[in-house]
């Protein structure tokens, strides 16, 4: 039996210009009940749906060029894919979908590259409002997640100033580079073949070092850095 989805008709009916759209999830019904949506709009035009992120979809983006990827927080290593996306792709509009309204969160999907993000909370009128926005440049932000952006912006992030250079270890800096990627706890620990204590005790060397409180810190510390020497 199938799923009928009836949006919104006085929004998505909207006959302003049409979008070219490709979804990325894992999850079938998130991708399928995202194709009726979208489908339904009279707008919207689906170049693709996917539940892998592979070498063949990154060609096919790089070629088909579609005004927006739309991208679930909940892939396995979205950011990571994000960020590639954007090397090949720079002017590609990534959109992450259901991403959480905290500022951490907010502050890593956008150093990661994407051009907006549809909040959790957000309901069905409000995604083609969302894409519209995002094709404009525009993103509204609780004003919460607004405040956080502005003091991390004021703060700078960054560690404290000394007159010696930051000298990081060659493990620290394959951590960091590891937790730039978006890679958990666990995943770091059987990439490098260490004990998970391992991994912890390294991190939070690191952060220590670098004067940050957070894994989210440390992955927009590093964007904002050039690469650090290796003792």
């Amino acid at each position: 039996m199938g799923i009928n989805i009836s949006p919104d008709a006085d929004t998505l009916s909207d006959r302003r210009a049409s979008i070219s759209i490709a979804i990325v999830s894992d999850v079938r019904f998130i991708r399928e009940a995202l194709v009726e949506i979208f489908r339904g709009s009279g707008r919207v035009n689906i170049v693709g749906a996917v539940a892998e992120f592979d070498a063949s979809f990154e060609k096919f983006l790089t070629l088909q060029q579609p005004d927006i990827v739309l991208i679930d927080t909940a892939f396995p290593s979205a950011l990571v894919h994000v960020r590639r996306t954007k090397q090949i792709a720079p002017r590609l509009h990534i959109i992450a979908l259901a991403l959480a309204d905290r500022e951490d969160d907010v502050i890593a999907w956008a150093e990661s590259g994407i051009s907006g993000y549809i909040p959790r909370s957000a309901g069905l009128n409000e995604l083609l409002p969302i894409l519209d926005a995002t094709l404009r440049g525009e993103q509204a932000c609780s004003p919460r997640v607004a405040s956080g952006l502005m003091r991390r912006v004021a703060a700078g992030w960054s560690p404290a100033q000394t007159n010696e250079p930051l000298q990081l270890t060659r493990r620290e800096s394959e951590i960091l580079q590891l937790i730039n990627e978006g890679l958990s706890n666990k995943e770091i620990s059987k990439h490098l073949m260490i004990a998970v204590a391992t991994t912890k005790s390294h991190v939070h060397s690191l952060l220590a070092k670098l004067g940050l409180n957070s894994r989210r810190q440390a992955a927009y510390w590093m964007h904002g850095h050039a690469q650090r020497a290796v003792d």
